[in-house]
């Protein structure tokens, strides 16, 4: 039982600390998105699910002309990307939606294929 006990304490321990298993990154993600001129509105939702981790971003832009949409992703993606360390992994949906909504702009449309967190990473020169 004594076994028992220490094991769990040293599991709850190692649970407590910083460093024994993956952080929430939707603040860090968020605070990065924020700052990039136009963005009104960022909501994050980052879940691990066992096998990794899965991140949806929408951000609400301030404006609905779409050369304005066209920038905000672009930047906005960058931001998010340099928050992002390298080796990171996620499944990712990332959509920018123009201010009446009638718009919805992702990584795609900027015209190169950005799926997945590495492929993001790589275009904008970080990996």
């Amino acid at each position: 039982m004594k076994r028992f006990t220490r094991s769990g304490a040293a599991v709850l321990l190692c649970l407590m600390l910083s460093g024994c298993g993956p952080s929430n990154p939707e603040e860090k993600y968020r605070e990065a998105i924020a700052t990039v001129d136009g963005v009104q509105d960022v909501v994050v939702d980052w879940n691990e699910n066992g096998t990794g981790s899965s991140t949806r971003i929408t951000i609400s832009a301030d404006s609905n002309d779409q050369a304005e949409l066209d920038r905000i992703l672009d930047e906005s993606l960058r931001a998010f990307a340099d928050s992002t360390e390298p080796g990171e992994y996620t499944t990712l949906s990332y959509q920018v939606l123009s201010q009446d909504q009638s718009v919805t702009l992702t990584p795609d449309d900027l015209g190169a294929n950005m799926r997945g967190l590495d492929e993001i990473r790589e275009h904008y020169g970080l990996e």
